[in-house]
């Protein structure tokens, strides 16, 4: 299976080796861009990608990213993107050791709606 992972920190790089032991096309991508992902790549086998390859070239699609960078995303990200294919998001909320407070999210449903940073 072929698997875009969006977020090359300790979650999607640890996805990124087991899904390529486990046989499947892994795409990964950062915020940095593939050349960046050197080191990543061979140390698990997946092919550094930019965010945009890395959603159109997926049969599943992972995005683990802080929630706080959600918004940063490229609006366009998914387009074209078939709607059968499945996003899984793992975004994760540090307030205390990186993200900062984000008062918003106990005011909203979506960081994106709300427009959350960190403050």
């Amino acid at each position: 299976m072929k698997i875009g992972i969006i977020g090359a920190g300790y979650i999607g790089g640890t996805l990124a080796g087991r899904l390529t032991k486990l046989g499947h096309t892994v795409y990964v991508a950062n915020s940095r861009g593939p050349e960046t992902l050197k080191d990543l790549a061979q140390k698990t086998g997946a092919t550094p990608v930019t965010a945009h390859e890395a959603a159109r070239n997926g049969e599943i699609v992972i995005v683990t990213i802080p929630l706080k960078s959600i918004p940063d995303l490229p609006k366009d990200l998914f387009a074209g993107v078939p709607a059968s294919v499945p996003v899984i998001d793992t975004s994760n909320y540090y307030p205390l050791l990186r993200d900062g407070r984000c008062l918003s999210l106990s005011r909203a449903t979506s960081p994106r709606a709300s427009g959350c940073s960190s403050t």
